[in-house]
This record gives C-alpha cells, structure tokens and sequence, in this order.
C-alpha cells in the first residue's frame, strides 16, 4: 500500500505508519492520495484498544480509541466508523481512512451495495442488518477485489445508522 499525507501539516508521520506513542494529537484528520486506488482520502488518527488488521471496519469512539465494529455492539448507534489501513495491536497509534477509496475486508459482497455491519468484528457484507447500515459508504466493487476477502468501498465521512423511532 503506497498512501501518503499531502495536508501540508509538518510533523504528521507516514499514514501507513504505526506506532506505540502517539505522535500527533488523537482525532487529528489529515488528506491523502493512495496511489493504489488512484484516489484522494482523509484519515483520522486514533488508539486501537485491540488487535486490529487491515480493511477492517472500525468503531472511532468520543475519546478517539478505536474499535472493531460489529453488528451485536455497535447497530442503531449513529457513530462514526473508519477502515484501518494496516494492522494494529492493542494499544497502538495510527491511521483509519474515514473518505475516499478504501480496500476492507467484506463478506460477499456486490458492487453497488449498501455496506452493513455484521456479527464478526471488522468485517462488512450487504446483507441487510436492522440498524447495522453503513451510511456514507458504497461498495465499489465485488467481494474479491482487491484480493480475496476484501472488497473497495467508497466512504464519505461513514457512520452506522442512528436508532429510528
């Protein structure tokens, strides 16, 4: 993966970067350009209170630690999500891509489809989920590409579906 910073911040590390202090405020928000997806993206920096890997979807909690999404924890929640651009263990300080072209890890999934919570932590699919949906976030191909497992998903500031009364 080839993402890099061009918000003209100095001092903001490599967005690929992982690191066990933090090096820049929790909840800084920084553009990009993946040069994989061609595209331009913005990333938030938080604290993984877990193990988290690549792709996977992301619960960006009001004090900035991050946690895996799921559809038994986290439905009819109404708060922001991002997808983690490398691997984390608990504790560590990095980058989740909150717009743009992002690669995440996906059930079977079709291109066009709406991205929804599932019961395994991290990982989205298009089977429809009763307050589990991902606003803000399309996916943009089949499950498969980029790799197996993975799917793209364009995203646009996400966050899962508020509670309806």
């Amino acid at each position: 993966m080839a993402v890099y910073g061009n918000s003209g911040r100095l001092g903001v590390p490599p967005l690929s970067d992982v690191h066990t202090t933090a090096q820049v405020p929790l909840g800084t928000i920084v553009s990009g350009y993946d040069s994989v997806t061609n595209t331009e993206g913005e990333y938030f920096y938080g604290k993984a209170n877990a193990a988290i890997t690549v792709g996977q979807i992301c619960y960006l909690n009001n004090t900035n630690e991050v946690l895996l999404a799921d559809a038994d924890t986290h439905v009819n929640d109404g708060g922001p999500v991002g997808f983690a651009l490398t691997t984390f263990a608990e504790n560590d300080f990095g980058w989740f891509q909150i717009s743009g072209k992002v690669k995440a890890k996906a059930g079977t999934v079709a291109a066009g489809g709406k991205v929804m919570l599932t019961s395994t932590g991290g990982t989205v699919d298009d089977a429809a989920v009763t307050g589990g949906q991902v606003l803000g976030a399309e996916f943009d191909t089949n499950d498969g590409t980029p790799a197996a497992g993975f799917a793209y998903v364009t995203c646009n500031r996400p966050h899962v579906q508020g509670q309806i009364t």
